[in-house]
């Protein structure tokens, strides 16, 4: 007689939202694939009621934060109302993404394979983000190790939270999804990837940059300029806290001081930066965490690029 197939566990999406200009398009194509969706405000504020209201009358849930309280809040606030609400299985979107009609169906089955091989897996993600490969080694004869994994488009068990704990709300933002990934393979439930699955998405503000003789040099992606305290900040407390990942986490930290440089180069005024990176390292070298200093804050919102910014 043949088996019947496991029924599917019950998925929540929750997606985290800072002023949106309008219904992200995730939901459209997400809707039909899961059996919820939180929509969580983090902080916009009264401008963007309106969308907030337009995402309730598609009978989707929304959250909305009374202050910017950074992504790990975020996605723990959403996070805590789906495990309350019967959620199984969560995925965690940022508002950019864009998904397949198949998506979640894909990364379920890289979970269930996982599990049929005997692999304790953890969070599931897919092996493209945009562009960027979030596989790194084998872990079974089909089960492929994440590393980088970014938290957008990831699926996570609701065990794994029982045993890891939720996100990092301290860091704010920047590194969080890379402390929870680390967290997750320090509890022996890693992050696998789900071959073939790729999530699109978008990867900050380009720039054009002119060389010597008005040479167009190649795109740069830069992000806003009060995020590079909070990576240099984080890088710190990151590395200390996951001392057996030290060899990838010091090849991570020398690509993020070629990102600092240039970064450095880039901005106006230079000494605004300087005193951002600064600020960020020392501040994680004592251990401060939570929000930036608002003085800082300040500052940050002052500094530009020296470089063109290319359409979207």
């Amino acid at each position: 007689m043949a088996v019947a197939p496991a029924p599917r566990p019950a998925i929540w999406a929750v997606i985290t939202v800072f002023h949106p200009d309008g219904v992200p398009p995730l939901l459209a194509r997400l809707a039909p694939q899961v059996d919820r969706i939180v929509v969580v405000d983090d902080g916009s504020g009264p401008a963007s009621a309106d969308v907030l209201d337009r995402i309730r009358t598609l009978e989707h849930e929304v959250i909305a934060l009374p202050e910017n309280s950074g992504i790990g809040t975020a996605l723990n606030v959403g996070m805590r109302h789906a495990r309350a609400s019967g959620a199984e299985m969560i995925l965690t979107f940022d508002q950019d993404s864009e998904v397949s009609s198949t998506y979640v169906a894909e990364l379920v089955s890289a979970h269930r394979a996982a599990a049929a091989e005997g692999f304790p897996a953890g969070p599931v993600v897919p092996e493209y983000f945009a562009d960027v490969a979030q596989a790194s080694a084998s872990g079974g004869s089909s089960t492929l190790l994440a590393s980088h994994a970014i938290q957008s488009g990831m699926l996570i068990p609701v065990h794994v939270l029982d045993v890891v704990g939720d996100m990092d709300e301290d860091l704010f933002i920047d590194l969080v999804d890379t402390d929870f990934e680390l967290r997750c393979r320090e509890a022996g439930v890693p992050c696998i990837v789900s071959r073939g699955s790729r999530l699109e998405h978008s990867l900050g503000a380009r720039y054009r940059v002119r060389g010597p003789l008005g040479a167009v040099l190649p795109a740069l992606t830069l992000s806003t300029p009060f995020r590079y305290y909070y990576r240099a900040r984080n890088r710190v407390i990151v590395n200390r806290r996951h001392r057996h990942a030290r060899a990838r986490l010091i090849r991570e930290g020398v690509a993020d001081r070629v990102y600092f440089l240039i970064a450095l180069a880039l901005a106006e005024p230079r000494r605004t930066m300087w005193a951002i990176l600064r600020r960020g390292a020392q501040d994680g070298r004592a251990g401060r965490d939570g929000r930036m200093p608002a003085d800082l804050a300040a500052r940050a919102a002052a500094v530009t690029w020296r470089a063109e910014r290319q359409p979207e």
